[in-house]
């Protein structure tokens, strides 16, 4: 098992990345690679909409690979 912890801050730092992707690769025309990162930039919209329940303190995400 592997663990990522990630604070509020780098998971936006991740989300600017990721729509800096889909935006260049938009306005090359790939639409199914930039609609690729814009579902990653959403997955981690939703993992940090999810830390701001919790105090300042508290807001880091662990992210958590389990294999079979």
């Amino acid at each position: 098992m592997t663990t990522i912890s990630l604070t509020s801050g780098q998971i936006l730092d991740i989300i600017s990345a990721l729509e800096e992707k889909e935006n260049t690769f938009y306005d090359a025309g790939d639409k199914h690679t930039a609609a690729y990162y814009m579902n990653l930039g959403n997955q981690f919209q939703r993992v940090y909409d999810s830390l701001q329940d919790f105090v300042p303190e508290n807001r880091v995400a662990n992210l958590v690979l389990a294999a079979n």
